[in-house]
């Protein structure tokens, strides 16, 4: 299984635009228009009014001005992009697909490149990628942008100093791509150990420079590499995660997320064995455990089961595909000083469980639905944009009257209005109705600039049946 911010070019603002018919930049320096328009006609002088210019003088010619500052004049290789979009990535959103990019230029991969407005008004600075959907990422909305180390210490000092209370020391995201200031690359603190992920191969052209920097300043016993550039298949098998500075990590690494252990292999292909980005989920689902039977599905490596059995669960069930899922969820019941048989665990698909619980009229209080955005198992595939209505039909058939059921997708091209939707049409077909009775998403650790959609790909409904 994989998760987290997997980010698809799907924003339904960029499909307003197609690549203009532009003639495609022969190498010559690029120029803006000039800072100043051309002297307008003149006006009579208002009576009475000051200025000491005679009566009937032309006025002087104005600057054009975007938020009082004249257009500076741009010379050299820049990109100029539709005004609708100028005004998303005023608003912070990070990318600007190719669709939208209206002179390309054949620059090489990482340069820092001025993007302007029609008009000419600089917005910022973004990095080059010659390939893909993204062609640029913007780094930068000042007027002036050098992308060096020691722009990167800053950023890096700046990123550390805004996770503070209630992000856990030991298991936390310290760098959350472009929200910090470092384009398609994550890193994640797991105990003494730092986890970068790379989103993009933008990442590529920095990372040599960042690497030390993340020693210097974080201390870390090693550094580690996942490579996400990749789309998961679900017979995806991919090499283990690159060591790229520092000491060998051990198989296992014990964490603490409030007070809970956890044990993380942060050499592991896809994901360590804990989910940085559903610590809140897991908090909500911990607070309505109490006095409640609980089946988590898609269980993984058990963390909501442990939240529960802390939280006053009277029981806690587990269903997940993987069997290895189930003894790692024991060990962090052992690390936890919990009962390591405390968790009723069965291995098998979902959907075939879920179908065999309803026609024994097995039902539970509190039902968590965290499924993978998709997966394979024995010939069966599930994924999130299609099926995930199917999945709440089956999961209402195993909720008590009056239950609760905690649904949770990842899936970045399943939007916040699709997901309700699949959701309410799940619960539908069953013949059940629900309402939604909390919600919550990315903890304070996986920040996401305003305007960036994209970035908010997690949701968490809390839901009550009758």
């Amino acid at each position: 299984m994989a998760r987290g911010p997997v980010f698809f070019a799907t924003s339904w603002r960029y499909r307003l635009f197609s690549a203009a018919a532009m003639p495609p930049n022969d190498g010559r320096p690029l120029r803006t228009r000039p800072a100043t328009r051309p002297a307008e006609p003149s006006r009579p002088q208002r009576r009475g009014g000051g200025g000491g210019g005679a009566a009937g003088a032309e006025a002087p010619p104005r600057r054009r001005t975007q938020g009082g500052h004249p257009r500076p004049a741009v010379r050299g290789p820049h990109v100029k992009v539709p005004h609708e979009v100028a005004r998303l990535l005023r608003a912070g959103h990070p990318w600007v697909f190719r669709n939208a990019v209206l002179r390309p230029l054949a620059l090489p991969e990482g340069a820092v490149i001025p993007v302007m407005d029609l008009d000419g008004y600089l917005i910022g600075h973004g990095l080059h990628e010659p390939e893909g959907a993204i062609a640029i990422r913007m780094v930068s909305l000042a007027p002036e942008f050098e992308w060096n180390e020691a722009e990167m210490l800053a950023r890096v000092r700046a990123a550390v100093r805004r996770r503070g209370t209630g992000v856990p020391a030991e298991a936390c995201r310290l760098i959350h791509a472009e929200a910090d200031g470092f384009p398609g690359l994550a890193v994640d603190r797991l105990g003494s150990y730092l986890l970068v992920y790379k989103y993009g191969k933008i990442a590529e052209t920095y990372l040599d420079a960042l690497v030390p920097i993340l020693e210097q300043e974080l201390k870390p016993a090693g550094i580690y590499l996942q490579d996400r550039i990749r789309g998961v298949t679900p017979d995806d098998r991919r090499p283990p995660a690159f060591h790229l500075a520092g000491k060998a990590a051990p198989p296992e690494v014990e964490v603490d997320e409030d007070g809970l252990k956890f044990l993380v292999d942060v050499t592991a292909p896809v994901s360590p064995g804990l989910f940085l980005d559903l610590r809140e989920g897991r908090r909500l689902f911990e607070a309505w455990s109490r006095g409640r039977s609980v089946c988590n599905l898609f269980s993984f490596t058990g963390a909501f089961g442990l939240r529960a059995l802390r939280g006053g669960a009277t029981s806690v069930t587990h269903v997940d595909a993987a069997a290895r899922s189930h003894a790692r969820c024991r060990q962090n019941l052992s690390a936890s000083k919990m009962d390591p048989e405390a968790i009723e665990a069965i291995t098998g698909d979902a959907f075939a469980l879920l179908e065999k619980f309803r026609q024994r009229g097995r039902v539970w209080d509190l039902v968590i639905v965290d499924p993978p955005p998709f997966s394979n198992v024995k010939g069966s595939t599930f994924s999130a944009l299609k099926d995930y209505g199917e999945l709440m039909r089956a999961v209402a058939g195993v909720v008590g009257p009056g239950g609760h059921v905690l649904a949770i997708s990842n899936a970045v091209r399943l939007g916040e209005e699709e997901f309700l939707l699949a959701v309410g049409e799940g619960v539908h077909a069953a013949g059940r109705a629900a309402r939604l009775v909390g919600e919550c998403g990315l903890p304070p650790d996986f920040p996401v600039p305003p305007a960036f959609i994209e970035g908010r790909y997690l949701k968490i409904k809390l839901l009550q049946f009758d």
